[in-house]
């Protein structure tokens, strides 16, 4: 799924362990919340521009591109 950065909202993806809560606000993006176990995209915070954060657990990633970003589930 692909989001523009221009509204703020949450988006759900969900993975095998459960959902994954991706957060735009102002902007920006980050991994608001995580059923991974060692919280390690969470943990990360903003992701800046050209950067992603990946779950490996429960297979969702979120890139920060320079017109949007992109989560996958896999």
């Amino acid at each position: 799924e692909s989001a523009s950065l221009r509204l703020n909202r949450v988006i759900e993806a969900q993975g095998p362990l459960g959902v994954s809560r991706i957060e735009i606000r102002d902007g920006r993006v980050r991994v608001a919340a995580d059923p991974s176990p060692r919280q390690l995209c969470v943990r990360q915070g903003w992701i800046p521009a050209g950067g992603a954060a990946v779950c490996l657990p429960n297979r969702v990633s979120v890139e920060n591109a320079a017109a949007g970003y992109d989560t996958l589930n896999y």
